[in-house]
Parts: structure tokens; C-alpha cells; sequence
């Protein structure tokens, strides 16, 4: 199997940052993405965890950095607590995805499921949770877990985006 050129490696990871970038401006622009009730698109953590499937540990660790830290700058929670949650799990995913799973829809969707999920739960259990928010349940059961169903389908479009990019470069490759 040849490796990707050094520029095209280098252009492979330009777009994955650009995406991850626009990705972010759509999630924090305020009324640009569709809101249902409280529940919002959060389109930051699919397209990532798509996109570390796609990576290995090393180069998905920085990338969860990066989109963590971009989630810090407009969170109001602690100030690196995204940064350490997602480079984490992206870490894992990449890990993962490079040793034991095939990068297919289905391993997409269990890895972004888990993600999603994990992220959301963590960041309700921390920071709604522990500082004992009065209804926290019913803020989990009617905000956390309708957000992190929504955003679970959106791996599937951000997959195939992902793909269609990645095949790109295994195209030039050859």
C-alpha cells in the first residue's frame, strides 16, 4: 500500500480542519442551525468522530484537541474540559479504528454513537449533575438525550462525506 505525498497528506488534513472550522461557525452561529425546542445540531461532534475513523490515534488525538478547544472558547464550563474529553475519546476512536474495527457505515455509527453519547453524558454528569441542578434528570432525559439521538443521525451524512474525501486521496495516490 503506497502512502499518501507529503502535499497531499498535507492538503488531507487542510480540508479536515477547514471542515471541522465551518462545522463549528454552523453550531455557534446563533439561529443559522434548525433548533427543536432546546434540542440542538451539533454538527462538531459527528463530522469529528467520522473523521478519526478515518485516522490514525496519533492524528485523531490532535484533532480532537483542536475541535475541544474550539468548544472551550464559546463554553461556559471549565476552561479545557472539552479539549481533555474529546482528544480522549478521539484517541480511542482512531486507536480503534486503525487495530481492531473496518471503517464501514455500521463501525461509523457505533463509534459515533459512543462518542455522542459519552460526551454529552460526561458534560451533563459534571457540569448539571454534580453541581446539584435542581431536575437534573429531566434536564438529561428532555435536552442531553433527544441532542445526542439527533446528532447520532448525522453521522451518516458526515460518513459519506468523510469517504468521498478520503477515497479522493487514495485516488491520487495511485
Amino acid at each position: 500500500m503506497m502512502k499518501l505525498t507529503k502535499k497531499n497528506t498535507i492538503k488531507k488534513h487542510a480540508i479536515w480542519v477547514l471542515l471541522l472550522c465551518a462545522a463549528f461557525l454552523l453550531q455557534t452561529t446563533y439561529g443559522f442551525m434548525p433548533h427543536i425546542g432546546q434540542v440542538k445540531i451539533l454538527p462538531l461532534l459527528p463530522l469529528l468522530s467520522c473523521i478519526c475513523m478515518f485516522e490514525k490515534e496519533k492524528c485523531a488525538c490532535w484533532y480532537g484537541l483542536f475541535a475541544g478547544l474550539l468548544m472551550d472558547v464559546v463554553s461556559a464550563s471549565m476552561v479545557g474540559y472539552h479539549a481533555l474529553i474529546t482528544m480522549i475519546l478521539c484517541t480511542f476512536i482512531g486507536w480503534m479504528s486503525t487495530n481492531y474495527l473496518r471503517n464501514t457505515l455500521l463501525t461509523n455509527l457505533v463509534m459515533g454513537s459512543l462518542f455522542i453519547f459519552l460526551s454529552q453524558s460526561l458534560y451533563w454528569l459534571f457540569f448539571v449533575e454534580f453541581k446539584q441542578t435542581a431536575g437534573a434528570s429531566g434536564i438529561y432525559f428532555s435536552l442531553y438525550l433527544p441532542t445526542i439521538i439527533l446528532n447520532i443521525l448525522l453521522v451518516i451524512p458526515f460518513f459519506f462525506l468523510v469517504l468521498a474525501i478520503h477515497k479522493k486521496f487514495k485516488k491520487e495516490e495511485a
